[in-house]
């Protein structure tokens, strides 16, 4: 038996109106690269946070948590509306350490909100392959690029993915309300046969 998804439309619009989930990376320091990793987490006080991120990366920082201070900083800037300079801190990232995967997840996020669906699911799924630090996040931002192309005859095939993505996420964290929510937006309706 083939499951069809159903959902409400005006929830959807709503719901993917608003911006991926970030994926902080966490630093082995306690100065201002941990500072600057809270408040990618967190998203409180993103100026300061800001702040913090520059200052550390002027300081010598072992080689991952320079890397994961440009994808803390991008996160931040993107969180800002500075697209430019997160997709600039996430590549010198990649410069860094080319297979880092939290580093193509949040680039994907940036895509995303610039409208490239297919260039965000690319990098997404580099990330996920690589091993992402907060996997339920990965899922989660897959999901919703998943439902951003659930248009014309593809629509079916892609709400599917993005189901599946979706209890992906609450599999990895039962506790990501998030994914929770949008999970309960689907209806799974057994597709009747032609008689």
């Amino acid at each position: 038996m083939k499951l069809q998804l159903a959902f409400t439309s005006s929830i959807i619009l709503l719901f993917l109106s608003a911006p991926a989930w970030a994926d902080a990376v966490v630093v082995i320091g306690d100065g201002p690269e941990r500072m600057c990793y809270v408040a990618a987490k967190t998203g409180i006080d993103s100026q300061a946070g800001l702040d913090h991120c520059t200052l550390a990366l002027d300081n010598g920082l072992i080689l991952h948590d320079r890397a994961a201070t440009f994808v803390n900083r991008g996160i931040i800037e993107h969180k800002l509306g500075r697209n430019n300079a997160a997709m600039e801190d996430f590549d010198t990232c990649l410069r860094l350490i080319p297979d880092q995967p939290d580093a193509f997840i949040n680039r994907g996020v940036v895509k995303l909100s610039q409208g490239n669906a297919l260039e965000a699911l690319d990098d997404i799924q580099k990330g996920i392959a690589l091993g992402p630090s907060e996997p339920a996040v990965a899922y989660f931002d897959r999901a919703i690029v998943y439902e951003k192309m659930a248009v014309g005859a593809e629509r079916q095939a892609y709400l599917q993915k993005a189901y599946a993505d979706y209890q992906r996420a609450v599999k990895e964290a039962p506790e990501f309300a998030a994914a929770s929510a949008a999970l309960a937006r689907f209806r799974v309706v057994p597709r009747t046969r032609a008689s």
